[in-house]
């Protein structure tokens, strides 16, 4: 896998309450400052496990364990993930009511990678054994956690919380969705081992051009392109500028990253064109 993608963390989905759940999850969703957390509750019996949700995930806090606070485990990408949405940023995660003998186990700075088992569920704080996981873009903001306007504790990060369906990808080969309680999710995409070579735009209207592979990276506009690439963008568009690579553009790629080519005129996302 080039991406870094994030998966969602457990081999069964089977949701017991989203986000827009009417009964305890209301209060965290609809204060200023929000989490959108969801309940998990896994296979039907037993205690089912957690895993590494992309490459790379560092234990940043630990709360609760042996004291009468609910088991809170924090934990934070140590690199950016690649959101479902589209979007590019570390991953903070919030995860409550592993039972001690889980947490116990674990210690703040310890590295977990994907697909490692992390924890089993647990009813700490809870009538039964399940996860209540929150999700955010960003490194974790001050403690992970403040009380919002409707005195519930939600997650904190440096970017913002988001909707699980936004952040987590399905893989199918590792994840059974049993109940996703109406919320939809994407398919983790299948990945291409792209080459050098000669490609056309053929997927987009207008592709951008940037200045890295990645869409952090800052987009180009029609005159930091190659005079090449100008006169095809004008010839394309019947005279109009576009600031990047419209359908039919044709370009050399002599560099890859992933799933980004490099171009004389810059970085470009080679999913969205082939191979002349």
């Amino acid at each position: 896998m080039n991406n870094n993608y994030l998966i969602y963390p457990c081999k069964t989905m089977r949701i017991t309450q989203s986000y827009t759940g009417k009964t305890s999850h209301l209060p965290h969703t609809k204060g200023t400052l929000r989490d959108y957390p969801i309940d998990e509750g896994c296979e039907d019996s037993g205690r089912s496990s957690m895993y590494c949700p992309c490459n790379e995930m560092k234990v940043k806090r630990l709360y609760g364990v042996g004291s009468g606070g609910t088991n809170t485990l924090w934990l934070e990408s140590t690199g950016k993930v690649d959101f479902a949405d589209g979007t590019s940023d570390f991953f903070s995660m919030l995860v409550i009511h592993p039972d001690d003998s889980e947490l116990k186990k674990i210690s703040v700075g310890q590295i977990f990678k994907r697909k490692q088992e992390i924890c089993r569920e647990g009813k700490d704080g809870a009538t039964g054994n399940h996860f209540h996981f929150s999700g955010g873009k960003g490194k974790l903001k001050g403690t992970g956690w403040m009380k919002n306007s409707n005195g519930k504790w939600v997650l904190t990060t440096t970017a913002h919380t988001d909707k699980p369906e936004n952040l987590f990808y399905i893989d199918p080969i590792f994840t059974l969705v049993k109940d996703t309680r109406g919320l939809q999710f994407h398919t983790l995409p299948d990945e291409k081992e792209y080459k050098t070579g000669n490609y056309t735009v053929s997927k987009a209207d207008l592709l951008n051009v940037r200045t890295g592979p990645g869409i952090e990276y800052k987009k180009k506009k029609f005159s930091s392109l190659t005079r090449s690439a100008q006169k095809q963008i004008i010839e394309l568009c019947n005279g109009y500028k576009a600031n990047g690579y419209v359908k039919g553009t044709s370009f050399t790629v002599y560099q890859v990253e992933n799933n980004w080519g490099r171009t004389p005129s810059g970085w470009v996302c080679l999913d969205y064109c082939e191979v002349m």
